[in-house]
């Protein structure tokens, strides 16, 4: 009787603690990092681009006139262009990659001013109407290495790192017809301002692609990049008007920029007789700092920003080398 009282108790004695310390949740095992097989591929493809240039810093003379003390800012007109890579799969998923972005839109518009409070080297100007253009070009190629990384089924990440060469430039032109008060003083005629700014750079890029598989072929996925580029920022400005006054003004120097890029997008794998079909969908967003200057004759250059943002669309075709 004694030895049964002894048990119950010990038995008891087990179940508080138990119900005290509480019970061990599930396990959660760590996912593993791997590699693909080994496998040697290619792939080309293309994508239609769909953006909007935007200007920043001191670089207020790309379209922009100054009514009754407020800036009104033109030329920012939606346009096309195009990317088109092409890539060599190699060993546990490396590969490289060469691309280029390439985009050019030319904007024309008409304008009314009451009064500006000054318009370039014109110290003042009164009920002037006027055209401004502005035509913008950029260019960037990349030449990537990189290596595919698996995180569990459906996760992976492409790091990458290698340049950039990059060429922004564009071509102003703000005519303006009405009274003002130039160098030459009052007069009432039509004068003409023309800028041409232009950046060359190259430098290291390096970055990331991460994906997320929805499964089905569906996925969703972030990439980022940033480069450092060495060049030159040069610009020319232009002022002729009715008078027949004419001045021009030249600046070159070295500059560092910096550059991000990001972009958020969805893509559907399908795979056919002679490989795999990639069709994907997106927004971008691309900007160069200190890229340009702004400058009129008799005034000091001012460094600017450029940049990009929009959708785009394309497909991608990855065939196997036996």
């Amino acid at each position: 009787m004694l030895n049964l009282k002894k048990t119950a108790a010990a038995v008891l004695a087990l179940s508080s603690s138990a119900v005290f310390a509480g019970t061990m949740g599930p396990v959660c095992s760590a996912v593993n990092v791997t590699v693909p097989c080994e496998s040697t591929a290619w792939d080309v493809g293309g994508r239609a681009l769909y953006l909007q240039p935007t200007y920043g810093g001191g670089n207020y003379g790309y379209a922009a006139i100054n009514n009754n003390g407020r800036t009104v800012e033109y030329n920012k007109n939606w346009g096309w262009g195009f990317m088109i890579e092409g890539s060599y799969h190699f060993e546990t998923g490396s590969d490289a990659n060469l691309n280029w972005y390439h985009f050019n839109k030319s904007s024309n518009r008409s304008y009314t001013v009451a009064n500006a409070g000054g318009l370039g080297v014109m110290t003042s100007g009164v009920g002037f109407t006027g055209t401004s253009r502005t035509d913008p070009k950029w260019d960037a190629v990349n030449l990537e290495f990189g290596q595919h990384v698996d995180f569990g089924e459906k996760k992976d990440i492409r790091f990458h790192g290698g340049v950039q060469y990059a060429r922004i430039a564009n071509d102003v032109t703000l005519a303006a017809t009405g009274t003002f008060t130039g160098p030459a003083g009052a007069f009432t005629g039509t004068g003409t301002f023309n800028r041409k700014p232009t950046y060359n750079g190259f430098g290291p890029r390096v970055g990331a692609d991460m994906g997320y598989d929805w499964g089905n072929g569906l996925g969703v996925y972030a990439n980022g990049a940033a480069a450092l580029l060495a060049g030159s920022s040069k610009v020319t400005s232009t002022y002729t008007d009715s008078l027949g006054t004419q001045l021009i003004q030249s600046a070159s120097k070295p500059s560092i920029a910096p550059e991000l890029e990001a972009k958020l997008g969805l893509k559907y794998d399908y795979a056919v007789a002679q490989g795999d079909l990639t069709l994907d969908v997106g927004w971008m967003w691309v900007n160069y700092w200190n890229v340009t200057q702004t400058t009129a004759p008799f005034t000091l250059p001012v460094e600017g920003d450029f940049g990009v943002q929009g959708l785009y669309f394309g497909l991608k075709w990855l065939g196997n080398v036996a």
